[in-house]
């Protein structure tokens, strides 16, 4: 295929590098690939909030745009460009806020809480969210990634052994020897 658009995925999956590198396989040589993800600063309200209160952190540890870039490489990608914004969602109600990280997707973290929280968490979590007058409104921030990279010409392979004739060799070194003086 001649492109790949890959629109908040990445960040869904245990292991980025290996899609990064069924891309790679699917593009033509030339080929284009884009895509967005979230990064390491999504959700720092949250993660300090769950910290304060001794609890495994709310969503998985995000991966930082450079070593996204690094990934492209490895993957085998030419000229990555990466790019991040931040964007801070505000939200009138603590419920709001919740509805919106249940859109959002699941929790990959792998320290997770395993069984389903009860009322009583989720009222505490409720009542730690709720903002004092002084700090209103309620807020997220989304760290957003873009990349972009391109499936290079294939390298040319070196073999293991070059021919190169005495001729050629004594040619070569007179040249570089220069007018006797």
């Amino acid at each position: 295929m001649g492109m790949v658009w890959a629109n908040m995925g990445l960040h869904t999956t245990a292991e980025p590098g290996q899609w990064l590198s069924t891309w790679h396989q699917a593009l033509k040589t030339d080929g284009f690939l884009m895509f967005s993800c979230l990064g390491p600063d999504t959700l720092i309200e949250l993660r300090a909030l769950y910290e304060k209160l001794g609890w495994p952190a709310p969503a998985q540890a995000f991966t930082d745009m450079h070593d996204w870039g690094d990934m492209l490489v490895e993957a085998g990608f030419a000229e990555p460009v990466m790019d991040m914004e931040r964007i801070v969602l505000t939200f009138e109600t603590p419920e709001r806020l919740l509805q919106e990280l249940r859109e959002l997707g699941r929790n990959l973290n792998p320290q997770r809480f395993g069984a389903c929280r009860g009322r009583q968490w989720k009222a505490e979590l409720l009542q730690e969210i709720k903002p004092s007058e002084a700090s209103r409104p309620l807020q997220l921030t989304f760290e957003v990634i873009y990349g972009h990279a391109m499936k290079p010409l294939p390298r040319n392979k070196m073999t293991a052994e070059s021919v190169i004739s005495l001729d050629d060799m004594k040619a070569s070194l007179r040249q570089h020897q220069g007018p006797k003086g």
